[in-house]
């Protein structure tokens, strides 16, 4: 009766061990996803939202970047290389011109061509409204890529893909 009991409580303490390891243990997919989620996070932009507010976004966004972060969009002519330093200002600027803000990404699937590297293609939709009043809605297609710094996942690249001809 004693061993019967012993092994129930060696089996239950053994089974919450495993089930806790796969609840607290996220996987490399895991991350880079809710990487796009902090990123559209912080990339919001409320009506009412204060410079202060701005600043400490900006820095977020850019604390989830490499310390080189390549952007190409050739429908638009953008091919830039910023260094993470950098972006701050760049992100605050173009905010600026918009008074509402709501980013979203859908459709991501996730490649490891390497140890340490992920390339991911989703596409991005922007709805926006600029501070003059006029709205903005963009949708793109976006491959990313991402590199593994000290366990952190750190966007290195976005470009825009062209899908269609205009």
């Amino acid at each position: 009766m004693v061993n019967q009991k012993n092994i129930l409580i060696v089996s239950l303490i053994c089974f919450a061990c495993v089930i806790a390891f796969f609840w607290l243990h996220e996987s490399d997919e895991d991350k880079i996803k809710k990487r796009f989620d902090e990123l559209a996070e912080e990339t919001a932009k409320a009506t009412d939202e204060k410079e202060l507010a701005a600043v400490i976004k900006a820095k977020k966004i850019s604390e989830l970047c490499a310390d080189s972060f390549q952007v190409d969009f050739p429908s638009y002519s953008i091919s830039r290389k910023f260094m993470r330093n950098d972006i701050s200002a760049q992100i605050l600027a173009a905010r600026a011109r918009y008074s509402a803000i709501s980013v979203n990404f859908y459709d991501i699937s996730i490649d490891f061509p390497e140890e340490g590297i992920a390339d991911v293609t989703l596409t991005g939709s922007v709805e926006a409204a600029l501070t003059s009043g006029e709205s903005v809605r963009e949708i793109h297609e976006l491959r990313c890529r991402l590199e593994k710094i000290e366990k952190d996942w750190l966007f290195a690249a976005i470009e825009g893909v062209d899908v269609l001809d205009k």
